[in-house]
């Protein structure tokens, strides 16, 4: 179930705004921020809310109007600083989204032992790629078995059962 779905970054310039101390702040909208080096730069973005708003993925162009119309806004009204910002650069990437339930399917093949499964990370595979590559490490030296995190729940045979690993709150 994991297929690719085109997300956009957008790199601003806000002279006033938070200072370095600025955490990742993410909007109930899913509209996130964050501070990015010393010059008053701050990545943001935000996924699209419905199926209907998935970009076409058979580009890298980054959509402007979807900055304008649905990630700016929020961002003016979580911090008035926001208001006065200048889009410095923006990029498109692709995500391994995993359609079914957005998590993660990790392990091996239940038909084929010999094929390994890390993916459909829906664009936290950044963030867990560490406890996921040791996973399959003690996998592929350990009889199969996980060892140090217990990862079975997002093994391929969920999918088999119709067993969703749901989780809330998903950039």
């Amino acid at each position: 179930p994991v297929e690719p779905r085109k997300r956009f970054v957008y790199n601003i310039h806000c002279p006033d705004g938070p200072g370095l101390d600025c955490p990742l702040v993410i909007d109930p909208t899913g509209t996130y921020f964050r501070r990015e080096g010393w010059g008053n730069h701050y990545l943001c973005g935000r996924s699209p809310a419905s199926d209907e708003e998935e970009p076409d993925i058979s580009n890298n162009d980054v959509d402007y109007d979807f900055f304008d119309e649905k990630v700016w806004p929020v961002l003016a009204n979580r911090a008035k600083c926001f208001e006065k910002i200048k889009i410095k650069s923006a990029w498109s990437g692709f995500y391994d989204y995993n359609a079914w339930d957005q998590n993660a399917i990790i392990g091996s093949h239940p038909f084929d032992p010999n094929l390994w499964f890390a993916t459909g990370f829906s664009g936290h595979g950044i963030q867990q790629a560490p406890a996921v590559g040791r996973a399959i490490m003690e996998l592929m030296l350990d009889s199969q078995q996980f060892q140090t995190i217990n990862l079975s729940r997002f093994t391929f045979d969920r999918v088999l059962a119709g067993q969703k690993v749901k989780e809330r709150n998903i950039v």
